[in-house]
């Protein structure tokens, strides 16, 4: 690779950590779970044709969408932050890039994989679908990185790095004037 090229793709990568970058991740993000909760609701429609995989699978689509949006908008929408409290306690991998980009890529190709009346074909939510998974290779691989989010004190994530307070998680040195357990222990002091 020449000189030129590699200073260019240097800048490029580069560019991957700027405000514009991180908007335009975000607005993909969101994007993908709107369009998850419009082709799921189009999707109920399958049931006039009875095909029921296809409208089982938009009733998960839909509710992959709702989730989609609540991990998005977090720290933007009141009412879901109370959602996202329940998302922080059980799903914890969800609160990650990386996690959360595994779940998007795996949700879009669970749903992929519905076609309507169980053929090969595609339906909307199978579009929906791709497009979410697209958006998990990027917050998976971090080829985007995502921003801080806007969180309240208490709050940081302890698992994402460069986060307030992992500096303490790293082990503190023995002082050599204070005794250690191990000699408490063998010394039966």
């Amino acid at each position: 690779m020449s000189e030129a090229a590699s200073r260019c793709m240097e800048k490029v990568w580069a560019q991957r950590t700027s405000k514009h970058a991180q908007t335009l991740l975000k607005g993909l993000s969101i994007t993908a779970g709107l369009f998850l909760l419009v082709a799921g609701t189009v999707g109920l429609s399958a049931i006039i044709f009875l095909q029921l995989v296809y409208f089982i699978g938009s009733f998960y689509t839909i509710f992959f969408g709702f989730l989609v949006l609540t991990v998005e908008l977090r720290d933007k929408v009141p009412f879901l932050s109370v959602a996202y409290h329940w998302i922080d306690v059980y799903l914890k991998f969800l609160t990650v890039q990386r996690g959360k980009g595994a779940f998007y890529w795996g949700v879009g190709l669970l749903v992929l994989f519905i076609g309507p009346d169980g053929s090969s074909k595609w339906g909307l939510n199978n579009v929906a679908a791709l497009f979410l998974a697209l958006v998990g290779f990027l917050h998976t691989f971090k080829i985007i990185s995502e921003g801080a989010p806007a969180l309240g004190p208490g709050e940081a994530n302890p698992f994402e790095e460069h986060a307030p307070g992992s500096h303490l998680q790293t082990a503190l040195p023995d002082s050599e004037a204070a005794p250690s357990w191990t000699n408490l222990v063998i010394s039966g002091k």
